[in-house]
């Protein structure tokens, strides 16, 4: 039997030198125009390329499609296998240390925006296919590691990657933690609008729908500094004046940042902002949303959302909020489990704000992603664990499910499989400082080139 660790070790400065180069790829979505095939930008389009000019320079299979999504594939037979993870990152935000389109170097830590989310991993899956291609394995069916480009705004890569390839026999995304994640939450995002009175308030933060901010800007504000501070100091935040010249302008509420879907983790400054304004009186016609959004509703109780699935539980969690010339504008990211939808969350928000005097605010529903389950005790599923028990020894994190969003629901007979280890070894996705271990890589890579054979021969 092969010994598919130390085959992986061999591919350990392939893995560093090659991420270093992805990484320095400021894969950032972009809406500005951009030429025909390039849907999510410029810089998305980059990164992709560059993942098929590694496919073709190893002299795999290579297609891209449209500019949404591209593979490399090996292997031949009427069905495929694949590992599916994304090229596109989140903005890198402030808070770094050194330049997060760089990667750095400390010990056998490696930080850079996309390391661990998710080009880190997927090109451990890559490499794990260069295995299997050097070492002439046998398969009874095709092998793909696929790029989408658009997995941080919306899912609509993969949505479009599956209206021109078929759906995989089996496959996984390395978007996530090991050993295997089963099942998944659905994700929703809406819009809340409408007009408050303009006294001038102007208030900036968050800018993408699934990551909680660092901080909120706040301009205009007559609260009273001592008041101010008072506040800052019992919420835990940090606060920062903006002056010009010696005049106060404003300030910014320092939280901390992180995923939408784990807001337990995070101090929300979005949810902070509104229990500010109504603490120091200037909410006026906002304070009707403190109660809804000030991070005491999060399971959606007040709206009769308070429900409880395999999948865990609703959270409802405020990303992007904008507040200028007497309009407001303020992103939700809602995590819903299998038994309840889009349809239920619309229906009951906007029932709620009908009856509490809120009807003057739009309530628009944006990207949705459903639900995703698959069992625990299906033969393939226990494979992949026992892979990964094998490569680690680690028997005591079991089979799971998860409150974030992956493309196993888009793929259909799949799961996540890494690639973060459960010992903390990576971390700070969506936040500064994103890191992950060099030797948690190499140890993915072999697993990653098991797994997939054995998938590829069932």
């Amino acid at each position: 039997m092969l010994n598919f660790a130390a085959e992986a070790e061999k591919y350990r400065q392939e893995f560093v030198a090659l991420l270093d180069q992805w990484i320095r790829i400021p894969s950032v979505y972009s809406d500005a125009a951009a030429p025909a095939g390039m849907p999510f930008g410029r810089e998305v389009a980059q990164a992709m390329e560059w993942f098929i000019s590694q496919g073709r320079e190893a002299g795999f299979a290579t297609k891209a499609v449209d500019g949404y999504a591209a593979h490399v594939e090996y292997g031949s037979g009427g069905e495929y296998v694949c590992a599916f993870g994304h090229c596109d990152v989140v903005p890198a935000g402030g808070g770094w240390s050194g330049d997060p389109f760089r990667l750095a170097k400390q010990g056998d830590r490696l930080i850079g925006r996309g390391v661990i989310d998710d080009k880190g991993p997927l090109l451990a899956a890559f490499l794990a296919l260069k295995i299997i291609r050097d070492q002439g394995l046998p398969l009874k069916r095709r092998i793909r590691i696929v790029a989408g480009g658009d997995e941080e705004s919306g899912f609509r890569c993969i949505r479009h990657y599956f209206q021109r390839e078929p759906k995989p026999a089996y496959g996984f995304t390395p978007d996530a933690k090991f050993p295997v994640i089963n099942g998944e939450k659905g994700g929703l995002t809406l819009e809340i609008s409408g007009g408050v009175a303009d006294s001038g308030l102007l208030i900036r933060g968050g800018e993408v729908h699934n990551t909680i901010p660092g901080s909120v800007t706040v301009m205009n504000c007559s609260a009273d500094p001592a008041m101010l501070e008072q506040f800052v100091k019992a919420e835990n935040l940090n606060l920062e004046y903006i002056r010009d010249e010696n005049t106060v302008r404003g300030f910014r509420l320092i939280g901390q940042g992180g995923h939408s879907s784990k807001p337990e983790q995070a101090n929300n400054p979005v949810e902070k902002v509104f229990r500010l304004l109504a603490s120091v009186g200037e909410a006026g016609r906002l304070k009707d949303l403190v109660p809804l959004f000030g991070g005491d509703n999060r399971d959606g109780m007040l709206f009769g959302l308070d429900q409880q699935g395999r999948c865990g539980s609703l959270t409802l969690v405020p990303t992007i909020l904008r507040l200028e010339g007497g309009r407001l504008n303020l992103t939700l990211s809602i995590r819903y489990p299998e038994n309840t939808g889009m349809a239920e969350i619309l229906e009951k928000m906007r029932r709620y704000f009908n009856h509490h005097g809120l009807a003057g605010y739009s309530i628009t529903a944006g990207n949705n992603k459903r639900p995703h389950y698959v069992e625990a005790d299906s033969s393939w599923v226990k494979k992949l664990y026992n892979v990964y028990v094998k490569h680690t020894g680690d028997t005591r994190h079991p089979i799971r499910v998860t409150s974030a969003g992956t493309y196993a629901a888009e793929m259909g007979n799949a799961v996540v499989f890494g690639g973060e280890f459960p010992d903390g070894s990576a971390g700070n996705a969506h936040m500064a400082g994103e890191y992950g271990s060099e030797a948690a890589f190499i140890k993915a890579i072999g697993i990653y080139a098991e797994a997939l054979w054995e998938l590829g021969n069932l």
